[in-house]
């Protein structure tokens, strides 16, 4: 028993040995490396994996140990073009020692990146940290991403829609901000503000949520998170956009079709006619706007008109044929609304596939074939009821 345990804890070691060198190559890198400060949970790995195109879980398997609670992660693993200098933990472990840290990042940060979530006040042990950083380096660039936006909603609350936040004084005269948001997001700047430096700190309001929780998009305030990267490593932005290897259709997919689709079927379970089918309705036409965005076209609500002149007077008369039986059906109380959330499933789906195909068409300055459009549609439709159904015996 002795023998095994030695041999296992001499492998462990090896293993972390060789983490540690990975990490140190990694750190000689001609990259720049955003140190990411701010508790467990508060979203650090949803924001590195939205940056890089990656899985969330490959991101979390990606960092390697420098010290006990510094860990580094660079992509692309081989020749790294940014890296991401993540202290572990901070603020739940007792023994954490600022100092180390502070080591660390003197020698590898340019820029500095907190993730907190928007509505928590308790940030002293990221202020222990950050105040002497800022005051050693107030030349380097911080980054306040304040995450998890949806705590401050209402049950009924929506994401404002097209993402309005600057980042300054002027977010909190928005319309439509729900007041305990506003309150929150004030109060967490305010602390922010008091922090030593040359330049002010820039906010970019995040809400990274799954797609099964049905508020689209999945990945709010993304683009505006890219601006402010732009804003201060544009050489670097330029070089990870044609590094990630996740191609544009399955992020707008995953990122933007899903999550309106599900909130579209959320929608359309109100067990009352007509009601939840004008709020699908109008996700469906949200959704199209989100996914013509992507591609750099004009996100009007012409863009649905558009579509649908494109997709044909088969499609119109289908659409509301089928709209309209739907929402009879919800009067069978129980199976009808079964049969209608399977069914909003599917056509949403299958519009957003349309869509994805129509714009990114455009985009590339071609005009969209209609002929197969309509047949991108119709399969798509079949795609859809399928994955609604294996979705559906995932529990999901």
């Amino acid at each position: 028993m002795k023998a095994a345990t030695t041999t296992k804890a001499t492998d462990d070691g090896g293993a972390q040995g060789r983490d540690i060198r990975q990490a140190q190559a990694w750190a000689a890198a001609e990259a720049p490396t955003i140190w990411l400060l701010g508790k467990t949970q508060a979203g650090k790995t949803s924001i590195v994996a939205e940056i890089v195109g990656r899985a969330h879980d490959r991101i979390g398997n990606g960092f390697v140990p420098m010290t006990k609670d510094v860990r580094l992660y660079a992509f692309p693993e081989e020749r790294p073009v940014l890296r991401f200098l993540d202290t572990r933990g901070l603020s739940d472990v007792a023994d954490d020692d600022p100092a180390a840290d502070l080591q660390h990042a003197s020698s590898q940060a340019q820029v500095i990146m907190v993730v907190a979530r928007v509505d928590d006040l308790a940030l002293e042990d990221v202020f222990a940290v950050l105040k002497p950083l800022r005051a050693e380096h107030p030349e380097w660039p911080l980054l306040v991403a304040q995450t998890c936006l949806h705590q401050g909603y209402r049950r009924s609350d929506r994401h404002l829609l097209p993402y309005p936040f600057a980042g300054d004084d002027s977010d909190w005269a928005l319309p439509g901000l729900p007041d305990e948001l506003r309150q929150a997001m004030l109060a967490q700047r305010q602390l922010f503000a008091r922090l030593p430096g040359e330049q002010p700190p820039l906010f970019v309001p995040l809400d990274f949520t799954r797609p099964q929780q049905a508020l689209p998009p999945s990945d709010y305030g993304a683009q505006r998170l890219w601006e402010v990267l732009e804003r201060v490593l544009p050489e670097t932005v330029m070089r990870l956009r044609a590094s990630a290897s996740v191609s544009q259709a399955e992020q707008v997919r995953t990122k933007v079709v899903l999550p309106w689709t599900l909130a579209a079927v959320a929608a359309n379970a109100v067990p009352v006619p007509f009601i939840g089918g004008l709020g699908s309705a109008s996700l469906q036409a949200s959704m199209v706007n989100q996914i013509a965005r992507r591609y750099g076209q004009p996100a009007t609500r012409d863009q649905w008109s558009e579509l649908v002149t494109a997709l044909g007077t088969g499609f119109v008369l289908g659409f509301g044929g089928r709209w309209l039986a739907q929402q009879g059906l919800k009067l069978g109380l129980g199976w009808g609304t079964a049969v209608v959330a399977a069914w909003t499933f599917a056509i949403t789906w299958a519009i957003g596939e349309a869509a994805l195909y129509y714009f990114s068409e455009r985009a590339a300055g071609r005009e969209p074939d209609n002929e197969g459009l309509r047949e991108r549609y119709q399969q798509a439709l079949g795609d859809a009821r399928r994955r609604y159904e294996q979705r559906k015996g995932q529990g999901r």
